[in-house]
């Protein structure tokens, strides 16, 4: 008899142990962005604005300075929106 009650308490022990340490674990994090990556970000949306003709499909397909086909998908390129005149 005191040989189960020590095995019953040896048993909740362990079982209070595993279950303390895995509710201290967390999910990983998403990385943050390196510094290089935001700068290159910012850098392409300045470059999108800056452009008076983009493809209709989107500035990601096609971009430029003066209207045209779009060098990607062929399209009629389209005056920008972002830009203020």
């Amino acid at each position: 008899m005191k040989k189960l009650i020590t095995t019953a308490l040896t048993l909740a022990a362990f079982t209070l142990l595993l279950l303390n340490t895995s509710c201290g674990t967390t999910t990983p994090k998403e990385p943050e962005k390196k510094t290089t990556e935001i700068k290159a970000d910012t850098a392409r949306k300045d470059t999108v604005k800056a452009q008076a003709y983009v493809c209709p499909m989107g500035p990601q397909c096609g971009q430029g300075p003066s209207p045209g086909k779009c060098p990607s998908c062929g399209m009629e390129m389209k005056q920008n929106p972002d830009i203020t005149k």
